[in-house]
Order: structure tokens, then sequence, then C-alpha cells
């Protein structure tokens, strides 16, 4: 029986490569899995009467309309202020001043697309603001 030698030079793809998938799968899992760092979407809570909600209907039929502004947060300030259950959070639905990596997007011409539809505004008797607001507040600490 022969012996054969392997030689670096002879498979530098394997022995470069193989070690890095490992590497870079290990750092991954550290990050998303152990430090939870990642920035979490969602829809928060909006109120109809400021016309700028994103608009959509919960069921087929659209028997109930739903209204929202989309939510994005670092993961770690998330669960710090919610724990594990965001949905009757109220820390979850505003940025806070403690947040890192927090913006809140309202619907205009910009923001909205064929799935998601805007509220029209909401006719009131008080008279109408001339500032323009900001449509994503954005807090980066």
């Amino acid at each position: 029986m022969k012996i054969r030698n392997i030689h670096f030079r002879d498979h530098i793809f394997s022995f470069i490569l193989v070690p890095l998938v490992i590497v870079i799968v290990i750092i991954s899992y550290y990050r998303f899995m152990v430090k939870h760092d990642y920035i979490v979407g969602y829809q928060g809570s909006c109120d109809p009467a400021t016309g700028k909600c994103f608009k959509s209907c919960e069921d087929d039929a659209c028997t109930k309309i739903d209204y929202y502004s989309e939510m994005q947060k670092y993961e770690p300030d998330l669960f710090r202020e919610c724990g594990k259950d965001i949905t009757n959070c109220e820390a979850a639905n505003t940025c806070l001043t403690g947040d890192r990596k927090c913006s809140v997007t309202y619907c205009n011409k910009k923001t909205s697309d064929n799935n998601n539809v805007c509220q029209a505004p909401v006719e009131t008797q008080s008279s109408t603001q001339t500032n323009p607001v900001s449509n994503t507040i954005n807090t980066n600490l």
C-alpha cells in the first residue's frame, strides 16, 4: 500500500475555504443568537386621526381596517423595554431617548406602494399646520 501525501498547494481552496466558512458560521451564531445584535421590523400602532398611517385589511372581505406605522428597533432595546411579548407594550410603538437605531416611518407618497395604502387625512375643525413634518424619525445615539 502506497501512502500518498497531501500537499497544501494542491488543495489550497479546501484548506482556506472550509476553515473560513466555519469561522463565519461561529461569528454569525454568536452575533445573532447570543448577543441578539439585529434590527427588528414590525407594525406599530398609529392614530388614524393624524392621516399619516398605513392602512390594510385584516381579512379578505375587509370588514376591519388596520392602521399602523412601520417601526424598526434594535432588538436588545426592545427586549429591555417590553420583554418577549411586544403586542401590548406601549414602549414598542415609539422611539424612546435611550433607544439605539430606532425609526418610525409614517405613510406618504414616497413610502407607500401597491401593498401599503395610505389612509386619507381626517378632516377636523381646527386649523391646519403650515410647518412640514418629517415622515421618518431616526434616533441614533
